[in-house]
């Protein structure tokens, strides 16, 4: 099989039940509305699912039924990429419970990174199984909230770099211009100065002339 050059820092007892058409598009239940995100005071009605429809093509590809049959949740490392993906049945409660009904009904959460971050199935066509990383607390379609990784996963796992180095492109490090830098370095002194005047180690006089100075310095930038 396409995983067993990885190595498995969890297994489990395999998936021996088959993986029914409907088992992601089918109604959710009340049970799992409870556990769905509160929307009420968005949606009225948002416990009622005909009010998110589930995308008909929403379903496993092969290559990770094969995985399941191996192993029904579980991990892989491969260097600094670390990929800890759900079972059959936490597939379906990740989907629900970090609301991806409501801001992005196509994406199928499969694993994390172990830091927050989903990897995804992108369904939003009928055909291709792309795959995506998306932070758990920016879901959604835009293109500020997930990163394309590959188009199977012995390719994406096939990768020894941290995942979330690929969130570089859309989070790029902003680098400070000498203001901003100057401007934090004085919001820094401000508050060292104000601390050190509550904790009895400067004297009124010499703190107050210290401020205005910061604060003078401050408005000029």
């Amino acid at each position: 099989m396409w995983f067993s050059k990885f190595t498995f820092f969890d297994k489990q007892s395999a998936l021996t039940e088959s993986v029914s058409e409907d088992f992601f598009t089918k109604l959710f239940s009340k049970d799992e509305f409870d556990n769905f995100p509160d929307m009420e005071s968005l949606y009225p009605n948002g416990r009622d699912p005909k009010y998110f429809p589930i995308p008909k093509q929403l379903r496993l590809p092969k290559e990770y039924i094969e995985l399941l049959q191996y192993s029904n949740g579980g991990g892989i490392i491969n260097g600094e990429r670390e990929f800890g993906f759900f079972s059959l049945e936490e597939i379906r409660q990740m989907y629900i419970n970090y609301g991806f009904p409501i801001w992005a009904p196509a994406f199928l959460p499969i694993a994390f990174n172990g830091g927050g971050k989903f990897y995804a199935y992108d369904l939003r066509e009928n055909e291709g199984f792309p795959i995506i990383l998306i932070p758990a607390g920016n879901i959604g379609y835009d293109d500020d909230c997930w990163v394309f990784l590959g188009n199977s996963l012995e390719e994406v796992l096939s990768k020894t770099t941290n995942v979330e180095d690929e969130l570089d492109v859309l989070y790029p490090q902003k680098e400070l211009s000498e203001n901003e830098i100057r401007y934090r370095e004085l919001r820094l002194e401000l508050k060292e100065l104000e601390d050190n005047k509550a904790k009895g180690k400067m004297d009124l006089k010499t703190f107050l002339l210290s401020k205005k100075r910061i604060e003078t310095d401050l408005k000029k930038l």
